[in-house]
């Protein structure tokens, strides 16, 4: 097996350093190009064609730039091509023909840039969400001129971020695996460095090539394009206000935007509706129910059950046969084939093909609204959303209709609250898995699940506390808890996805609110007997960067509230008045960009618990919140 090396390059108009760092030991090897010292070419060729070299954003950067250098480019030269690539927004599969460079076809190399799941996030942001033990910017302008002394420290930030691009690429082993696996299985050669979309788009492209024997090509959608909503004739309604809101949407007209996409009009947009005690708000996201601050619980007389529409947006896509146009019917073919194959793999227990599965289904989905993809169909998104938005609220108003309330609606599922005389109970294993075995409910749910042709999946929920419909916590019959939204922690779950999806923040406090509604543990006790920093920190970006008593302290900050903390300020003044603002919830902290080895001593406590007090109170739990006898001014920081 080859030997794994992330790679990084820095580049000033008098400096180019490449380094690279061994994955497996964590020895680094730099090679520089100045005014000191000349590139060991020969040696850097053999790396390059020996190894497996593992970057971040390095098709569009790192990997031209280093194969400039190996003809013999001075330092001006490649930086005037780095500003090129950046300020022209030049593309990798054109950098070749403007450089006049050749990058090996065989190169061993992954960019970790597309695998990762956020994929608009830089490498700082995500090693602040990968807990990496030191955060840190370029130390000098791009365009600078260093000295000796100022490349060493280049140097020794180029080693930072190589060890942040390693701790990506683990967090990343089973994307990769995943994508090995596929590359190998639907023959697509090396797709180890694309996105989640672009991995679906590129199954189904292969797919529908071997069907029709022709590489499709994309369909090309004019901006100004309109175009109405062909409503299924499975959507009805028996109220007046759905019936009106169901003619309002068949009688919109939708315009694509110079983007590719379609902007929800404002018929549309944010439209409320009243059903039952609840309003729900339609948006081209999908459809929300709009509680806040509310907590509701099973009760002797009531049981709360949560229903998800399995596959939601793939089963619409099969169900009403929407296939772009560039791809024909051979996509919904090969569309077909992605979705059973991922039901078998569901079933076997095959985690890898059925997260791969579902992946690719849903990045499938997201390329219909891509200008640049062969799925392009915007008409096509806009009807996968409207369906499932109107398919949503028939469920809700049936159910209404027949004396069960719906507490909350959210995109791809319901919480209905039911007489327990109703209800039979949910089965845990073959084809009654998650499936509900009786009663008024089921009733409607079948009924809905044979006019639509959807599947439901069903849960029972003890409690659920919402901050608002996507902030919640719902606790189930077994002591589990489902978090969502600001609520969740997926540092405390192990899930490494969700993990490069949001920053952290202070999550000891919704790990505190958590423990006391479901167990009645006091948050001061979970709080203080955490010795976790990470648990206390926030990760938070900081346009045009930070300060922290004057000294700058870089675009991605990471902070605690400390005892004789003081606020963080952007180090740009505002355009108007011209002051320099306050970094939101910054008051009273302390940065850790270098995350300490033993708890601090310093940490705010008591700021903590007053937080997660805070939330308890606006997730319903708290009626009023308590008197805390917690606080000074010099404790708040303020």
């Amino acid at each position: 097996m080859k030997r794994q090396l992330v790679c990084d390059i820095e580049i000033y108009v008098n400096y180019l350093l490449i380094a690279f760092m061994d994955v497996s030991n964590g020895k680094i090897a730099s090679f520089e190009l100045s005014d000191r010292k000349s590139l060991d070419i020969e040696r850097i060729e053999t790396i390059m064609r020996s190894c497996q070299i593992i970057t971040f954003n390095g098709n569009s950067f790192d990997i031209p730039l280093i194969y400039l250098a190996l003809t013999g480019a001075t330092t001006a030269q490649i930086k005037h091509a780095a500003n090129r690539i950046i300020n022209e927004r030049l593309m990798w599969w054109t950098v070749e023909r403007e450089f006049g460079i050749f990058i090996p076809k065989n190169l061993d190399h992954i960019d970790l840039i597309e695998p990762n799941p956020a994929v608009m996030q830089g490498l700082k942001i995500l090693n602040g969400r990968l807990h990496g033990p030191k955060m840190q910017d370029l130390p000098y302008p791009h365009d600078a001129v260093l000295t000796h002394e100022q490349m060493d420290e280049v140097e020794a930030y180029c080693g930072n971020d190589l060890d942040a691009t390693a701790r990506l690429l683990s967090a990343l082993v089973e994307p990769i695996e995943m994508r090995e696996q596929f590359g190998e299985q639907y023959d697509l050669g090396d797709v180890r460095s694309k996105s989640d979309a672009q991995l679906g788009e590129a199954i189904i492209k292969k797919r529908v090539e071997k069907v029709t024997g022709s590489v499709p090509k994309r369909d090309s959608v004019s901006p100004g394009t309109t175009f109405q909503y062909n409503v299924p004739d499975f959507i009805e309604f028996e109220g007046e206000t759905m019936k009106a809101v169901l003619e309002d949407v068949r009688n919109t007209t939708f315009k694509v935007n110079k983007e590719g996409r379609v902007n929800m009009p404002k018929a549309l947009d944010g439209r409320y509706i009243e059903l039952g005690a609840s309003t729900y708000k339609m948006g081209i996201g999908g459809l929300h129910s709009t509680e806040a601050n509310r907590a509701i619980h099973s009760t002797d007389d009531h049981v709360l059950i949560d229903a998800d529409v399995a596959s939601q947006y793939p089963s619409i896509i099969l169900k009403l046969g929407l296939a772009p146009k560039a791809l024909g019917g051979a996509f919904l073919d090969a569309y077909q084939g992605i979705y059973d194959e991922r039901r078998i793999a569901k079933r076997a227990g095959d985690k890898v093909r059925d997260k791969g599965g579902k992946i690719a289904l849903n990045g499938c989905y997201g390329k219909l609204g891509s200008k640049w993809s062969v799925l392009h169909a915007p008409h096509l998104l806009i009807a996968v959303t409207l369906t499932g938005q109107l398919s949503l609220l028939m469920l809700i108003e049936k159910a209404e209709s027949m004396g069960i309330s719906v507490l909350s609606g959210n995109t791809d599922g319901v919480i209905f609250q039911l007489d327990r005389k109703h209800y039979e109970g949910i089965g845990t294993e073959g084809a009654d898995k998650d499936r509900l075995l009786g009663g008024k409910l089921k009733e409607i749910t079948d009924w809905w699940e044979k006019k639509t042709g959807f599947d439901l999946e069903f849960a029972e929920y003890k409690s659920v506390y919402n901050m608002s419909v996507n902030t919640y916590f719902a606790l189930k019959p077994d002591g589990s808890a489902k978090r969502k939204g600001t609520l969740a922690n997926p540092w405390a779950e192990g899930d490494l996805r969700a993990q490069m999806m949001k920053n952290p923040n202070m999550t000891i406090c919704s790990d505190a609110a958590l423990a006391y509604v479901k167990d009645g543990i006091d948050p001061a006790e979970t709080i203080h007997g955490s010795r976790d920093i990470k648990s206390f920190v926030t990760v938070v970006n900081v346009k045009g960067g930070g300060k922290w008593r004057e000294e700058p302290i870089g675009k991605v900050v990471r902070y605690a509230w400390c005892h004789g903390g003081e606020p963080i300020f952007y180090c740009e003044p505002h355009p108007t008045t011209g002051n320099f603002k306050k970094v939101s919830r910054t008051d009273g902290s302390r940065p850790m960009l270098n995350l300490p080895e033993e708890f601090p001593d310093d940490i705010n406590h008591d700021r903590y618990i007053e937080e997660a007090w805070s939330i308890i109170h606006n997730i319903g739990a708290f009626p009023e919140r308590p008197e805390l006898d917690l606080f000074s001014v010099e404790a708040m920081g303020l």
